[in-house]
């Protein structure tokens, strides 16, 4: 296990109630979509959400393939979008972000062209979010997966695990 990084803990919360409410109080409205699948599923205690590409305002905020058209900077960006979204859809569908017990797991995929080998730094776009936002609740493991396009021509899809603290009455929700 890596020790954390002493810079990045100063602008982490504690993940207490309060911290919390704070965060989803700034969250965005989640992003629907007009395709035939669930954006999140709860098992139990378990939230699986369907990947999330950087929309806002029901556009795209960044498009293309990253190292081409989109810097490494932007993609990060953009992948921070991605988490914002995810932990909008958390906060919506799962009782609150109060019923997160944690995130487990974060898959980023990047669209990117064959020069661009950098990928884990923007997948750190989309890490870094969850953990300054939830704190040691936000930590996980992850997988960074380079491919050769995303839907809507998006630079970055993140998905993302998430255990909770109980079961909600909702099985499924979609948008």
């Amino acid at each position: 296990m890596t020790e954390p990084n002493p810079s990045r803990m100063t602008t982490m919360l504690t993940g207490s109630r309060g911290d919390l409410a704070a965060v989803a109080g700034r969250l965005p409205k989640p992003e629907g979509t007009q395709y035939p699948y669930e954006l999140v599923i709860i098992d139990g205690t378990t939230a699986f959400l369907a990947g999330q590409i950087p929309k806002q305002a029901g556009q795209l905020a960044v498009v293309g393939k990253v190292g081409m058209d989109v810097s490494c900077t932007e993609a990060a960006m953009a992948a921070r979008i991605c988490a914002e979204q995810a932990l909008a859809w958390l906060n919506h569908s799962a009782g609150g972000l109060e019923n997160l017990r944690r995130i487990l797991r974060l898959t980023c995929y990047i669209a990117h062209d064959d020069g661009f080998q950098d990928i884990s730094a923007v997948a750190d776009g989309a890490s870094t979010y969850l953990i300054e936002m939830l704190g040691d609740k936000g930590r996980h493991t992850r997988s960074v997966v380079g491919v050769k396009s995303l839907p809507r021509n998006a630079p970055v899809l993140v998905e993302v695990t998430a255990s909770l603290i109980s079961p909600t009455r909702a099985d499924a929700i979609g948008g």
